[in-house]
């Protein structure tokens, strides 16, 4: 029997023992934003669920995963550092075995995963033949064994010594992981059991006794880290496959590579000159309303890791350490309301872009859905006819982090956000009134996890990016609407409109649908940071003459000045 000592891992060690942005990761004064106190709103057990939306995007991501191939891990260590392909302790059983897995997602980048798979229980050990191959001359694999050809006697010599035990006990096995044309499903890992080992010394050939196996029989205790490597540009144009990375000698050109980044979720969608309608109809009694969204965008994406453990078949940790990078979004919401309209009447919202990301799959062990939904939306009221813009421009900093705990909501944190700024604006096209307007923009990042297909569950990243509240009020001033030393003539106009606003950043993280978990979790809803910033007021000299709804081809936007970063008021 073969002693077992489970080896743990450390969960901020990323491919090949390098260190990967795992947990949350603190600002440069080492602060984290603490946890809100929770209310009864930030915490809902029982409510989420994907939308339709979401849930075809998240299924669509499934079934269009990159399915990453097998690696050698030898392959990515340095030649000069490598064990020679003839050490004979390649043949020694093991109580765990890492299996490393790659697969180009772009021009510029490959997921990788990095899987440690320990032994079920005591005395039923691990290999992995793609150790070993470099001692064998050939591999035949049949229904019920599998036929080893060794190059010399010296290492027929030492599996003998090595596996003969497995033959002592009727009861006794190991197990084999095999990655070998002809074995299992093609270019995949595939394991078996070994019940018997048969010997011909004069031909060092070994013949076992083999019984194919599923990964969720065998797979009981395993974590899973993921990880990304970045291609030069010298090496994306070549137009590689994932078959190509796993080919040996294909990493030896990397020399100084690190293994243990993070993935790159792009998460770009729509530009300056995006112009989408989002409602354009009668509205009750209320006549025509058009609301357009003018250059509603987000930039940039996420750097997400992930890492599962599983033990005894149960999930004991599965979360989501998630950085942006160069993340921006934008929202501009032009109204033409054409009456006046009570408060609370009118309330829009629309997905204005749904974006598949390449998510991906260890088959039958692992697969990872990603996707992004974008979304919009507005309150309008008025006293009477007004054509403007509201918007805002929200910049994430890249310090910024979230550590979002799947199976422990209260171990969920994020750090780094009080960073952010907001450069909102305030466009008058042509208003004759007092109006009241929010607006928002949403990115919501929505992805299923499925462990050895029967464990399962859903979860979303909500950052309202921002929420601008607005309200502008027309008045008449005899000296002046809005006085200026700086512009005279604005003294000689005696009506206007006066803009104020605020904006709110809230990030929630969302999780539900457990399937295959023990003691079935609740949904929660969650506020991992909020903040809010008083913005202050704007002024427009307007000369008013039985106004009417202005039609513009573009809004004419009205900044106000600076990019707001301070005061910040938690939420």
């Amino acid at each position: 029997m073969v002693a077992s000592a489970l080896l743990s891992t450390v969960l901020s060690v990323g491919l090949l023992g390098l260190q990967a942005s795992a947990g949350p990761i603190t600002s440069p004064q080492g602060t984290v934003t603490p946890l809100l106190p929770i209310r009864e709103d930030d915490l809902s057990p029982g409510t989420f669920k994907l939308n339709n939306v979401q849930k075809r995007a998240v299924e669509d991501s499934m079934d269009d995963a990159i399915e990453l191939l097998p690696i050698n891990e030898d392959d990515l260590i340095p030649p000069h550092l490598r064990k020679r392909l003839d050490d004979l302790s390649r043949l020694d059983l093991k109580e765990n075995v890492r299996m490393i897995y790659g697969g180009v997602v772009s021009k510029s980048q490959i997921y990788m995963a990095n899987m440690t798979l320990y032994q079920p229980d005591d005395g039923h050990p691990l290999i992995m033949m793609e150790k070993f191959d470099g001692l064998l001359k050939e591999v035949y694999c049949g229904t019920q064994s599998i036929t080893l050809d060794f190059q010399h006697k010296d290492a027929m010599d030492y599996a003998i010594k090595t596996w003969d035990w497995v033959n002592q006990d009727s009861e006794d096995y190991f197990f084999l992981i095999a990655n070998h044309p002809g074995c299992g499903e093609e270019a995949q890992r595939n394991p078996y059991k070994v019940t018997k080992v048969k010997y011909d010394q004069e031909k060092f050939q070994t013949v076992l006794n083999t019984e194919a196996i599923e990964w969720n029989t065998l797979a009981s205790d395993f974590d899973i880290s993921l990880g990304s490597a970045n291609l030069s540009k010298r090496v994306s144009k070549r137009g590689l496959k994932s078959a190509d990375i796993t080919k040996r000698g294909f990493f030896d050109i990397f020399t100084n590579f690190d293994f243990g980044k993070s993935v790159y979720w792009d998460l770009t969608v729509g530009d300056k000159t995006t112009r989408k309608t989002i409602m354009s109809e009668p509205f009750h009694s209320y006549g025509k309303i058009d609301i357009n969204c003018v250059g509603c965008r987000l930039s940039g994406g996420l750097q997400v890791t992930g890492y599962i453990k599983v033990v005894k078949f149960a999930v004991s940790e599965l979360y989501i350490g998630a950085k942006p990078k160069n993340l921006q979004g934008t929202v501009a919401l032009e109204a033409i309301l054409r009456a006046a309209i009570p408060p609370g009447l009118l309330r829009v919202d629309a997905t204005l872009f749904s974006l598949g990301i390449p998510g991906l799959s260890i088959p039958k062990i692992f697969l990872l859905g990603p996707s992004l939904q974008y979304e919009v939306g507005a309150g309008f009221s008025t006293e009477g006819l007004g054509n403007f813009t509201v918007g805002a421009t929200a910049t994430i900093p890249d310090n910024a982090a979230l550590y979002a705990d799947l199976l422990d909501l209260s171990k969920s944190e994020a750090n780094g956000f009080e960073g952010t700024t907001i450069d909102p604006f305030i466009g008058l096209n042509g208003i004759s009134v007092t109006a009241s307007a929010m607006a928002y923009s949403k990115p919501i990042v929505a992805f299923g996890v499925k462990v050895l297909d029967k464990i399962g569950v859903e979860c979303a990243l909500e950052l309202s990016l921002p929420m601008l509240d607005a309200n502008l009020k027309a008045g008449f001033n005899k000296e002046g609407f809005c006085p200026d030393d700086a512009k005279p003539d604005n003294g000689a106009i005696t009506t206007g409109v006066r803009a104020s606003s605020a904006a709110t950043i809230d990030l929630w993280f969302k999780a539900g649908k457990y399937s295959g978990i023990p003691n079935i979790l609740p949904s929660f809803n969650k506020k991992l940071w909020g903040a809010r910033w008083p913005i202050g007021e704007v002024c427009f000299p307007i000369p008013f003459s039985n106004p009417g709804p202005v039609i513009p081809d573009e809004p004419i936007p009205n900044r106000l000045a600076g990019t707001i970063d301070a005061p910040v008021e938690n939420i």
